[in-house]
């Protein structure tokens, strides 16, 4: 689906850099000290920025993360780059919560389930949902937002 190496890498940089930063901090005099708390926050503020940003949502389509296999509903995982797809019956489907870059899926109404953070909207995901699953059985399911 994508290069995950490319995509794992502002995930590794942010680390380090703030870890960077902090061992700076640590032997730093004064001034300097004050020069990479601010820089620390500066990092963590764009790191959150670019994140949520509309460039990193192009990255990943939700027309790709989320798809449909005869009758199972097909969920990439977006973090955690070695676990293969994640496939569920449309019918095991009891719940959906929907949140700002999160799904929450709910299965055979035991409060147990999958969580998925994904780069867009809760009404992106919706839609993608609904066009995948169907109108009728989408409505059949509870909503949670």
């Amino acid at each position: 689906m994508r290069n995950k190496q490319k995509d794992r890498l502002p995930l590794l940089i942010f680390p380090v850099l703030l870890l960077l930063l902090f061992v700076i901090n640590l032997t730093a005099d004064s001034r300097l000290s004050t020069v990479t708390a601010i820089a620390s926050v500066a990092v963590l503020i764009g790191f959150i920025a670019y994140v949520r940003s509309e460039r990193y949502s192009r990255r990943f389509p939700i027309e790709r993360l989320i798809t449909k296999e005869d009758k199972l509903i097909v969920f990439d995982q977006l973090y955690g780059s070695k676990q293969p797809p994640l496939k569920l019956p449309v019918e095991g489907i009891y719940a959906l919560n929907f949140s700002y870059h999160y799904l929450g899926v709910i299965v055979d109404k035991n409060g147990k389930g999958y969580d998925f953070y994904y780069p867009h909207k809760a009404s992106v995901i919706e839609e993608r949902l609904k066009r995948v699953i169907g109108n009728d059985t989408f409505d059949k399911i509870k909503i949670n937002t």
